[in-house]
């Protein structure tokens, strides 16, 4: 943690630093950053919608794939397979065209509307995919003889994944969960081929504003780096929050497998 915020306060440095020689134009990036401001709140947004979904979807398939019931595991199965092998942005334009060419003249839903929400459930459901198999390899890690004892105790099938496998999986599933959010926050920045508004989003339209009315080109320069700190601070604090809580609840020789 003191490396990285070292790194980031030193990376401030030099860059006020280039201010102060003309290399920067500072001016600038204190105007364009009230836009980005609400570019990150909306990103915050996102994040906030896509997480949950994704962490529910990839924890319901990811048990379902460790499932005795053969239909729920090939479902499950074919669910993350198929997920995992598409890359998110074609999953973002596709759920999003297709969404507009079935609700043409729908007069019941607009279809400017739902498209982009779509396109968000979409992205949830790619990191779903990958979530499901971090839950799975959690679950898989508690071992055979502990549900066995649970069960030779009495305990029923729902008190034996409440009180026996579910502590443990949530534990192994931590860190390899936190550089899943981590990507996602990043990834959210895919939703603006879609026009949703978002970080990347506004640094797309400031950018195209500084070249419609023949700015300064060196300025595009000023917006990305400016996003780029900002999408830095959104995922170090996601990271460092997700690391705390590992840290907490983590127990001793119980490491994540390698997935």
């Amino acid at each position: 943690m003191g490396i990285a915020a070292g790194a980031a306060v030193a990376a401030i440095l030099v860059v006020l630093d280039l201010g102060l020689y003309g290399l920067f134009d500072v001016d600038y990036a204190l105007r364009i950053l009230p836009a980005l401001s609400r570019g990150l709140t909306a990103t915050l947004g996102l994040v906030v919608i896509v997480i949950p979904l994704g962490f529910l979807l990839g924890f319901a398939f990811g048990w379902g794939r460790t499932s005795h019931n053969g239909v729920l595991r090939w479902f499950s199965t074919s669910y993350v397979e198929f997920f995992r092998s598409m890359p998110p942005i074609v999953l973002i334009v596709f759920t999003y065209l297709i969404t507009l060419a079935l609700l043409a003249g729908n007069e019941r839903f607009d279809a400017t509307e739902l498209a982009p929400a779509v396109s968000i459930v979409a992205l949830a459901a790619h990191s779903g995919a990958y979530q499901a198999e971090i839950v799975r390899a959690g679950i898989l890690s508690v071992p055979e003889s502990q549900r066995e004892a649970a069960e030779a105790i009495g305990m029923t099938r729902e008190q034996i994944m409440y009180n026996v496998t579910l502590p443990q999986m949530f534990r192994v599933s931590l860190p390899a969960l936190g550089n899943e959010f981590a990507s996602v926050i990043k990834d959210t920045s895919l939703l603006a081929t879609v026009s949703i508004l978002e970080l990347t989003f506004i640094g797309v339209n400031l950018v195209s504003t500084l070249i419609q009315r023949g700015g300064n080109p060196d300025l595009v320069f000023v917006v990305w780096i400016e996003i780029a700190a900002l999408y830095f601070v959104l995922t170090f604090a996601v990271s460092r929050i997700l690391h705390t809580v590992e840290r907490r609840y983590r127990v001793p020789g119980l490491e994540a497998p390698q997935l």
